[in-house]
């Protein structure tokens, strides 16, 4: 067995989980992907198994001990309410680990991936929306994050809903024309609105949000319903970051606003777009899509909660 002091951050992911062990040197020991430890989509036995498989892999894979682990922190996109995250404490206890343990949302670790646990802003467009940010007094705050069924505006899931309702009223004749039908039909190979719909119904909030690209093709190419569609994500996205600034009284300094998240960082205009609303009443925040993997932010969040400084990265 080595005998090396590490860290352990995880990113608990909805479809997998990505755990990373670095000593204080920044050093990696460890890099493994593993099954989803959401507690959103899954139940507390399936969450436990995942996470005891995933740090098993690492042990056996780094020649590491457990005993040297100085700290753990955990982020997961289940972590919204008091309930549940006495819930996934109570998982993580279940582990044994020899040290302090650390459980918070998501958007905590992507922050702290890109700030390394400083100050800033994060705003994560993907399957699901939420914004986050922590400021120079370490209070923090987040809104949005609510859900596909009663928020998540802004995110690819919303986009895709938006579209399809669109399409529907056209074809109702209570809507505009559009050309989004066609490009989802090419997507899904289907032709007829009822095989839209069954779609629709038949489907998981990650698939139906994969259509949004289809969205961003069409506005690209002059579509006025598919621009109407993004220019309304862009006011939910900026609307939240502007929300974080307020309410934690973040004018005046220069804070990194992080965008994470597909919808966002793979759609240059609406990373521009926001960019430019929030700055003109934070003109010195700083955007910069997340450049690392927010399993990062886990260590660095672990490693503050113990007081051990990372050197070299």
């Amino acid at each position: 067995m080595m005998s090396l002091k590490y860290l352990i951050g995880i990113d608990g992911g909805g479809t997998n989980s990505r755990l990373l062990a670095s000593g204080s040197n920044g050093e990696i020991l460890g890099h493994c992907v593993g099954k989803s430890t959401n507690v959103e989509s899954n139940s507390v036995q399936c969450v436990l198994a995942n996470l005891k498989e995933i740090i098993d892999q690492f042990l056996k894979e780094s020649g590491c001990s457990l005993q040297d682990c100085q700290g753990v922190c955990l982020g997961t996109a289940g972590v919204d309410t008091e309930k549940s995250l006495l819930e996934v404490n109570e998982i993580v206890k279940q582990l044994h680990f020899p040290c302090r343990t650390l459980v918070v949302n998501d958007a905590e670790i992507a922050l702290a991936a890109e700030t390394k646990g400083e100050p800033g802003v994060l705003l994560i467009s993907g399957t699901g929306s939420i914004g986050y940010a922590v400021n120079r007094e370490g209070q923090d705050c987040r809104v949005g994050g609510y859900g596909y069924l009663v928020g998540d505006e802004g995110s690819a899931y919303w986009v895709s809903r938006k579209a399809i309702q669109n399409i529907l009223r056209e074809f109702d004749r209570t809507g505009e024309k559009t050309d989004m039908f066609e490009r989802i039909c090419a997507v899904l190979g289907i032709s007829e609105m009822d095989q839209l719909v069954d779609f629709v119904y038949q489907s998981n909030k990650a698939e139906v949000a994969r259509l949004a690209l289809c969205v961003v093709y069409a506005f690209e190419e002059g579509d006025h319903m598919a621009e109407q569609i993004m220019r309304s994500a862009a006011r939910h996205l900026s609307a939240m970051a502007l929300a974080l600034g307020h309410r934690l009284q973040m004018d005046g300094e220069a804070y990194p606003l992080v965008f994470s998240g597909s919808m966002l960082t793979r759609t240059p205009w609406l990373m521009e777009e926001v960019t430019r609303e929030v700055n003109r009443k934070f003109p010195l925040w700083q955007p910069a899509p997340l450049s690392r993997g927010a399993e990062w932010g886990a260590v660095y969040l672990a490693a503050k909660q113990n007081g051990i400084r990372i050197e070299g990265v």
